[in-house]
């Protein structure tokens, strides 16, 4: 079970590994060694704080692209205009991966590997978490950037090459499907003697589930790679499927056993956080009113009313803001359409904007009163000085019990499995509802009620969300479903749109066509891979050729090609 934790407390090794400001191997591992009396036990608390602490991310990755590029959000109050799509400032989680997430890992089994033989026994699950860490970031990386270096790459200072090759996707997602059995394989011997990372895991913080759970994560990670592989190698995916869930390392049974981060109340606050800051958003329109239209009860947990109160609007009417003849509407859920093109067509004028009223009272007093008419996210998910910035705690999903009842549901539908697809998907529903009303929750979301089993059931009885139909109806609810639980993991959504191409436009959850000067503009699907030092720009260039062979990947920043398991 995950409980708070303040970062920031007990932490030994973070500053051991400054993080470099450049793209270079060299300098990213020339750094001094670390002292050989360090534990490798503190070692783990650095790397899974980069994991986490991304402000600079949400920023620019998720506040001013991917949650309006997955329609989650639209920019507030104008509407999104044609120049606000550019990708400025994103895939800052690639240096990461390199400067202060992959190379501490690699350290923790260093330090151990020059102990005396006798004594490395005792570290074996050490190693193996660290491994499930590296591989997780890897995978992220390479998700959206495609050949990256992995194999010859975070070792340089025992190796001294500073011009690691670049490994394919598939190679990398090989090589990462291979680690991941290993470490499970080991986590799944007999632990007596084994040395804990204790309180020094920001993850799963109760030492005598934590090596149970990470082997469970392990094998759902495994699970999530081999989807991965459905367009390219289906015969693998089945492979690694049946291996997995014949694995004594189990896999989740509920979101308790999910890998997540939940915070102290004083993470995750003003800054590059501020939710409603420089990249201030209000709800998208498709989206929030699927949510209403099918009571879904993370309506209120995704997204806050806007202000016109019964009583507002009674008080701006007293006033002569309204007519006599205005009546009320109740309806405060209320979002905006994606599409630039949009923001100018006379039906959506007056959804745009904060309305301010100029008031003249029957007694001569005169009072502007401005009133916010969209729904906004609920900031305090992403913010915690949001909304009054009472305390709470952050919660960041890496893993989710939900997806992985999703991604069983799905091989069930594809018959690569034998169980009943509908039980996984009411499963995953459930999951990720009850996941999304604990994090509001701990998080003080404005106007927060808990989500009732019976609103479950409900919401799960809507012949849009009720799993049936043909096989293909049955996968677009799947990835409907799976997409939703990814509203707090926005490059999650990204990848699950750009596996299954859902949602879609005239699906259940509709996509929004985004037209800028008439023209619809296609949905970026990938990162532009970073340019290295000028030591290793050969190999950059042979992984570029490489990846072009295919004829999908386009040219280097064509952000709308494809790296290589996102196959047409």
């Amino acid at each position: 079970m995950n409980i708070k934790h303040k970062l920031g407390i007990g932490v030994l090794a973070i500053a051991t590994f400054a993080s470099a400001c450049t793209k270079d191997f060299a300098e990213y591992n020339t750094d001094p060694e670390v002292s050989p009396t360090l534990p490798p036990e503190y070692m783990i608390t650095s790397s899974q704080k980069a994991m986490v602490d991304r402000d600079f991310d949400w920023y620019y990755d998720n506040y001013g692209y991917l949650m309006r590029w997955m329609q989650f959000t639209v920019a507030f109050p104008a509407g999104n205009v044609a120049g606000m799509f550019g990708a400025q400032n994103v895939n800052d989680y690639y240096q990461a991966f390199y400067t202060n997430i992959g190379r501490n890992l690699v350290e923790i089994e260093k330090i151990v590997g020059k102990m005396p033989e006798a004594d490395r026994g005792q570290y074996r699950n050490l190693i193996a978490i660290a491994r499930i860490h590296k591989a997780f970031a890897a995978f992220r990386v390479s998700d959206v950037n495609g050949s990256i270096p992995y194999t010859e790459a975070l070792r340089a200072r025992e190796t001294a090459n500073f011009t690691p090759v670049y490994d394919t996707q598939e190679k990398v997602f090989a090589t990462l499907d291979a680690e991941l059995k290993g470490a499970v394989d080991s986590l799944v011997k007999p632990a007596a003697g084994q040395i804990s990372y204790g309180s020094y895991d920001m993850f799963y913080t109760n030492a005598a589930t934590a090596t149970a759970n990470y082997a469970k994560t392990a094998n759902v990670l495994r699970l999530k790679i081999a989807m991965r592989l459905l367009k390219r190698n289906p015969a693998k995916t089945k492979q690694i499927v049946d291996d997995v869930l014949a694995s004594a390392g189990g896999v989740y049974t509920s979101n308790e056993e999910e890998w997540k981060f939940i915070s102290g109340t004083n993470f995750a606050r003003g800054g590059n956080w501020g939710s409603q800051g420089n990249n201030s958003s209000a709800a998208g329109r498709n989206m929030l009113n699927f949510l209403r239209t099918h009571t879904d009860p993370r309506l209120r947990l995704f997204y806050k009313k806007n202000g016109m109160t019964r009583e507002r609007f009674d008080y701006i009417k007293l006033g002569g803001g309204f007519p006599e003849t205005a009546v009320y509407n109740p309806e405060r859920y209320v979002g905006l359409p994606v599409s630039p093109d949009a923001v100018n067509l006379p039906a959506n004028v007056n959804l745009f904007g904060t309305k301010t009223y100029s008031l003249v009272f029957a007694d001569g007093r005169k009072e502007d009163v401005t009133v916010d008419t969209l729904s906004q996210y609920q900031n305090r998910l992403f913010d915690l000085s949001g909304d009054g910035g009472a305390n709470g705690q952050y919660t960041q999903p890496l893993l989710t019990y939900a997806e992985y009842c999703f991604i069983m549901s799905e091989l069930a539908v594809r018959n690569i499995i034998t169980q009943d697809a509908k039980t996984w998907y009411d499963k995953g529903v459930t999951a990720s509802i009850q996941a999304y009303d604990a994090m509001g929750k701990i998080a003080g979301v404005v106007e927060y009620s808990a989500v009732t089993p019976a609103e479950i059931d409900t919401y799960l009885q809507h012949a849009d969300i009720a799993f049936g139909g043909t096989d293909e109806q049955k996968l677009e609810k799947i990835g409907v479903q799976n997409f939703l639980n990814h509203f707090k993991s926005p490059w999650e959504a990204w990848g699950s749109w750009k596996r299954l191409g859902i949602p879609k436009q005239g699906g259940i959850l509709p996509m929004e066509p985004v037209t800028i000067g008439g023209v619809e503009a296609a949905i970026p699907r990938r990162w532009q891979l970073p340019i290295p030092n000028s030591l290793n720009i050969t190999n950059y260039n042979n992984a570029l050729a490489e990846m072009q062979t295919s004829g999908e990947y386009g040219s280097p920043n064509q952000l709308t090609g494809r790296v290589w398991w996102d196959k047409q």
